[in-house]
């Protein structure tokens, strides 16, 4: 299922939330939305998922019109989304099987057919045997399996996640982040992905956009944006990334030797992060670099390489190397210091 959303808005107040976003969420995929607070993301997926009319714009599901749907007909389109949330939205007072038999209850479904597809659905999410647990007894990441079985109960083309993992600890996080991408692959889902951490893009998304002030500041490849972020805000989102040393994955920890920041954000993609590329430029031209921090992170199928540094030298020589770093495929960026 392609989305296309075509200059949506949606204000509150003076508050321009979505201020003339147009983007193509393409099909059989996992899309990443990543803003901070207050960038407008939220609002945004209650537009696509179509919890609210825009002010203005216009939203397609494979080039069909829905944002203007009838209610009768909204209705029955809302049932084919599925939706995540960050805590959970369970029925305390419902056990695990009976959650995820909520919607397919509300739709008439046969009462055999709703405990043959809540069975097939535990099984997908690996909790086998849990149907009849109370959701008080089930921890973080169990919630979350229960919730994302809910969602699929009627078989959605859809599935939005709402920062699904914000409440979930790094590796119960990296093993929900496993599961919606083997899901996505089984059912041929177009998964939209919310978020305010880098860390799920990286880990889950084939795409993504980037927005701040309501407004789409860049998108395309998780590849393309990891190796070479355009805007100040994807940047920044990248420093506090890779600058994490607690991470869960040992050998992609960001290794920092002085805390001061360096002149320089080194990027290194796929084959030349085994290279060793500042060794034969400082051999060749006599400059020397102070490597502040460096890492490897797999991004995707591709390693993506990280280094803040400064060069020695006079004007003429740090362009000289700079170009050098240019010549083999390194992407320079200068920091503000």
């Amino acid at each position: 299922m392609q989305i296309v959303l075509k200059e949506l808005k949606r204000s509150y107040g003076t508050l321009h939330a979505v201020d003339g976003i147009s983007l193509t969420i393409p099909s059989n995929t996992v899309f990443g939305i990543i803003g901070r607070s207050g960038a407008g993301k939220s609002t945004l997926v209650r537009l696509i998922s179509l919890l609210e009319y825009p002010d203005a714009g216009e939203v397609y599901y494979d080039e069909v019109r829905v944002d203007n749907l009838p209610k009768p007909e909204l209705i029955q389109r809302r049932r084919r989304i599925g939706m995540i949330f960050q805590n959970f939205n369970l029925f305390s007072s419902r056990n695990a099987a009976e959650n995820i038999a909520y919607p397919m209850e509300i739709t008439g479904m046969d009462s055999e057919a709703i405990h043959n597809r809540v069975q097939e659905l535990l099984a997908l999410v690996s909790l086998e045997g849990k149907e009849h647990a109370p959701i008080s007894t089930l921890s973080g990441g169990q919630k979350q399996r229960v919730a994302i079985a809910r969602a699929l109960a009627c078989k959605p083309d859809i599935l939005f996640c709402d920062e699904a993992t914000s409440a979930l600890d790094p590796q119960t996080t990296h093993s929900i982040l496993a599961l919606i991408k083997e899901i996505q692959k089984k059912m041929a889902l177009t998964v939209v992905m919310i978020t305010h951490q880098m860390e799920v893009v990286r880990d889950a998304c084939d795409q993504v956009a980037v927005i701040t002030d309501g407004k789409v500041v860049e998108q395309g490849k998780v590849t393309d944006i990891f190796a070479h972020p355009a805007s100040e805000v994807t940047k920044d989102f990248l420093t506090h990334l890779i600058g994490v040393d607690e991470s869960e994955k040992e050998n992609e920890k960001m290794v920092q030797w002085s805390k001061k920041k360096g002149a320089y954000t080194l990027r290194f993609r796929g084959d030349s992060t085994d290279q060793p590329i500042l060794s034969k430029i400082s051999r060749d031209l006599g400059v020397e670099f102070n490597i502040r921090a460096g890492g490897v992170q797999k991004v995707g199928n591709e390693e993506i390489g990280t280094m803040i540094v400064d060069i020695s030298g006079d004007a003429e020589t740090q362009q000289k190397a700079l170009d050098a770093l240019r010549s083999e495929n390194v992407i320079v960026e200068e920091d503000q210091l």
